[in-house]
């Protein structure tokens, strides 16, 4: 062991092969962060659900790996755009974006506090999130209706309406409220909608929880340009790790 005596009566090549391997270990450290920083920016970033939006299959505490739509056109429209039944990564509009060194700064944050910790512009915890997350229902030219809380698509060239479960091929589960007994088709939360159709760049969008999901039944088709990644794995709970439906 090395004491401070003793640190003293180290010959320079010693001391120099010291301040050598601290160098080297400075210098992976560095690109162990860098090496994050471009899987997280440009392949998974780490998300978290925060709300009961996605439950049954994806309760809060969730953890996803998120792959990021980069590829964009010059109107920001999505050159691989989702498909029908894919979970995806929403920017809220009442979210501020942020700047581009908190977008840097931010994945090492968050792998550091457990996807816990966001840093940039300040939102309001206990309704805001920085992403919601959703499923794509319809897509681009698409008509959808809504009838007890289950969504019924006709594609663009289709001539029938078919439900979510046949258009997407996706097995997912429903959290569907029980209402009480005569309760009518135009009251509020009936779980009936109109036919709503599509224009280019538009998608319709639902949380799998039908009661608790502010989605596009709220505040219309969702703008493509508001779309931020695909969730195309999930890490915790160790029960349902996998690829999600």
């Amino acid at each position: 062991m090395i004491t401070p005596s003793s640190r003293s009566r180290l010959s320079y090549k010693d001391r120099r092969s010291h301040q050598k391997k601290r160098f080297r270990f400075v210098g992976v450290v560095i690109l162990l962060i860098a090496l994050y920083q471009v899987f997280a920016l440009f392949v998974a970033e780490p998300w978290v659900l925060e709300t009961n939006a996605m439950i049954p299959g994806n309760p809060p505490g969730t953890r996803i790996l998120v792959s990021p739509y980069l590829l964009r056109h010059a109107d920001e429209g999505l050159r691989r755009p989702p498909r029908r039944g894919d979970l995806i990564s929403i920017q809220p509009p009442y979210v501020v974006e942020a700047s581009w060194y908190f977008k840097i700064l931010n994945p090492i944050v968050r792998i550091l506090t457990f996807q816990r910790v966001t840093v940039g512009p300040t939102l309001k915890k206990d309704w805001e999130n920085e992403r919601i997350f959703k499923r794509v229902i319809a897509l681009p030219g698409d008509t959808v209706k809504l009838d007890g809380y289950v969504a019924y698509v006709k594609g663009r060239e289709d001539e029938y309406f078919i439900s979510e479960f046949e258009m997407s091929g996706k097995g997912y589960d429903l959290q569907i409220p029980e209402l009480p007994e005569g309760w009518e088709n135009d009251m509020a939360l009936s779980g009936f909608m109109n036919p709503m159709t599509l224009d280019d760049g538009e998608y319709f969008v639902m949380g799998d929880n039908r009661a608790a999901s502010s989605d596009s039944r709220h505040w219309g088709a969702l703008d493509e340009k508001a779309i931020r990644g695909r969730v195309f794995f999930r890490y915790w709970p160790l029960r349902s790790i996998g690829f999600p439906q």
